[in-house]
């Protein structure tokens, strides 16, 4: 036999499962005060093991409005002298008078008071949250929210004197009934997610938090500092390529951070620039110059203590819902605040400019000035980069001098610049970019040292880079031929690097989920949604254009011919087995003449009965197939003998059955539906 029990003892306990999740929300995803979080789970303890004991309260109740009173009092002093914070402080409140409702007795007034309460609470919780764990909270909440709603709707019709309902069902029945409404409420609230985009309503109710300090983008840098952050394994963007020039691969692309064109007593600095918002229209920055963009990368940059716009190659759009962007013209993106949460963001840029050889030289600048004291490293460049050949051809010789006789170290790095290209030739990535940038100016070469991430991790699975701090670099950039060029001295680490972290198949497909949840949850758009409306449509083109372009117009033609003739045919094959299966089971229950339709509850009845083979006769009655069905029940007899003589009333009396006995007898022919077990389990 199947496991039974009363559907409103489950649904009693669903009810209060519901109001307790609302809680674990607000503690495991808000920064509600755990004490009254602590008073309100101990409430709805004591509050459940007296509604079980059904203890009477009356005594109780006379202390809930003072109760009310003191945390209306304590919410408005947090506000007026503690947190200052509203969201604090409403929360405070309503934890308070959840509390008492929680204690008190309830009718199914109080219920839904409280089931509003929970939604609040669901509510705060997603509007503080972009935890990928919120999701599984949420469908739980969802199918304890279909249990509460059937429970309060029984209590309603108890307390108006109708019939409960509280008949027994097998435990799967219950259980799947459950889980069909809960997966009901996840997917529609997850079809409102794809069509309304997101309007940052989370960045702002968030009280801003900066994360942990990320060393080597701010205004200064020093030889330890890029390396200082790269036995962080810490993700800091993850990295999509919509588009990526032929020939380029995101492993050996440089993710630049911030530039660096003043050099003072072992110090690389920013420029003098005062940093100032570039031109935008709406949520468009245009950062660059005339550069036709050949690639697209759609950064999601974790949140961080620094204000650094980071991007790829040459970058001529930036598009994302923040503002201003501020340029300080020599290579330096910033946002306004000294740190920010998580940002996604497209970046439209050229990996490579095309030479302008007629441009004037640069002088003046920052990043052709050379420091006092160092005539012994412009000697040097001197010899080394000739005076024979274009820029070009000599800064190749400088890059080339660093080949040979140089190493990457860790535990024996130089401690100056003179030291690393005289003596010691050992250090960092730090000391490769800052040896070559002065070389570079020495030989009178334009330059300045760049720093951001090099590469990263490939995940194959969803088609993106994760950039790690132990991809931190630092590099060169010079400017030869009228543009910006990428140089790179530091010998390549290869995969023996201590700082090379790879993830696993699961970290990958975990990493994949925590992305797919940042993008479509968290950070979608408008934007998104129109990309994926033009996907569609380039899709359907191309796929006319593939059958024009081979010459299938006829073939595509008949195919769509044939598959709407199918879809006719399918409907006409459907209808017709409706008709037949109508007919059929209007035989089979052998009403008579003239007779209406069998109520739902009836026919649901007769059907399972069917359905078990307990009819096996046209000729047989209801009475004879319900009797065979339920003879291993003997405590279900009085139910049959009950429902047949109410049946038999309604069906052939003289006149209809009042609504109670009516309501009595569809009661009855559910129950006896659930009882009936098909002998082949």
């Amino acid at each position: 036999m199947t496991r039974r029990f009363p559907a409103r003892e489950f649904l009693w306990w669903s009810l209060r499962a519901h109001w307790a999740l609302a809680l674990g929300l607000l503690a495991l995803f808000t920064d509600a005060a755990r004490w009254a979080l602590l008073l309100a789970a101990g409430a709805w303890v004591a509050g459940v093991t007296m509604d079980r004991a059904d203890m009477p309260r009356a005594a109780l109740s006379r202390f809930g409005s003072p109760i009310v009173a003191l945390f209306l009092a304590a919410a408005a002093a947090d506000f007026l002298f503690g947190s200052r914070d509203l969201l604090v402080s409403l929360s405070l409140l309503v934890l308070g008078v959840q509390s008492v409702k929680f204690l008190l007795p309830k009718g199914s007034r109080d219920g839904w008071q409280l089931c509003a309460v929970a939604l609040l609470e669901f509510l705060a919780a997603a509007a503080g949250t972009d935890a990928l764990a919120f999701a599984l909270f949420a469908f739980l909440f969802f199918v304890a929210s279909a249990g509460a709603m059937g429970a309060l709707h029984d209590q309603e019709a108890e307390e108006a004197g109708r019939p409960p309902g509280g008949y027994a069902v097998p435990a799967r029945a219950a259980a799947g009934v459950l889980l069909a409404a809960g997966v009901g409420g996840f997917l529609a609230s997850a079809v409102l997610f794809a069509v309304i985009p997101r309007l940052e309503f989370r960045q702002i109710l968030e009280r801003f938090g900066r994360a942990r300090g990320v060393v080597g983008f701010s205004e200064t840098i020093t030889l330890r500092e890029v390396t200082g952050i790269k036995s962080d394994p810490r993700v800091v963007a993850r990295v999509e390529f919509p588009e990526l020039r032929p020939g380029l691969l995101p492993a050996n692309l440089y993710l630049r951070g911030a530039v660096y064109s003043r050099y003072e007593d072992g110090v690389w600095r920013h420029g003098g620039a005062t940093p100032l918002p570039v031109q935008r229209a709406g949520f468009q920055h245009f950062v660059g110059d005339a550069a036709v963009p050949d690639s697209t990368a759609d950064i999601t940059l974790e949140a961080a203590d620094y204000p650094a716009l980071f991007t790829y190659g040459h970058p001529t759009l930036i598009e994302g819902a923040f503002a201003p962007v501020l340029s300080d013209g020599e290579g330096n993106l910033s946002l306004a605040r000294s740190g920010h949460p998580t940002l996604r963001y497209r970046v439209r840029f050229a990996a490579d400019l095309p030479r302008r050889p007629r441009i004037e030289r640069r002088t003046g600048t920052e990043d052709l000035a050379f420091p006092e004291g160092y005539e012994d490293v412009r000697v040097l460049a001197q010899k080394i980069a000739g005076s024979a050949g274009t820029d070009d051809e000599r800064a190749k010789r400088i890059v080339r001098f660093f080949v040979s006789g140089f190493r990457y170290t860790l535990s024996d790095p130089a401690s100056s610049i003179r030291e690393f290209l005289f003596r010691k030739r050992a250090g960092y990535c730090e000391h490769f970019a800052a040896g070559l940038s002065l070389l570079l100016r020495g030989a009178g070469i334009p330059s300045r040292v760049a720093a951001g991430y090099l590469g990263g991790e490939w995940n194959g699975i969803g088609k993106y880079l994760i950039v790690r701090q132990s991809d931190a670099h630092a590099w060169v950039e010079a400017w030869i031929d009228g543009r910006w060029v990428t140089l790179d001295a530091t010998p390549p680490s290869g995969a023996s690097s201590p700082f090379k972290k790879r993830m696993g198949t699961i970290g990958l497909y975990s990493d994949w989920l925590r992305q797919r949840w940042d993008k479509y949850v968290v950070n979608y758009s408008m934007r998104m949604q129109a990309d994926a409306v033009k996907e569609g449509v380039r899709g359907i083109r191309r796929t006319g254009t593939a059958f024009r372009f081979r010459g299938w117009d006829r073939v595509a033609g008949n195919a769509r011919g044939a598959f709407g003739w199918s879809l006719l045919a399918a409907f006409a094959l459907y209808l017709l087995y409706r008709l037949l299966r109508k007919q059929r089971n209007s035989a089979g229950k052998g009403s008579p003449s003239g007779l209406p339709p069998l109520p739902g509850p009836y026919a649901r009845l007769v059907r399972r009965l069917d359905r078990n083979r307990f009819r096996r006769h046209p000729g047989e009655t209801l009475e004879e197939a319900l009797t065979a069905a339920v003879r291993s029940c003997p405590d279900l007899s009085g139910d049959v003998d009950r429902f047949l003589g109410l049946y038999h009333r309604d069906r052939f009396g003289p006149g209809p059955l009042p609504q109670e006995a009516r309501e009595e007898a569809f009661r009855l022919a559910n129950r006896l539906k659930h009882a009936v077990s098909d002998p082949a389990r």
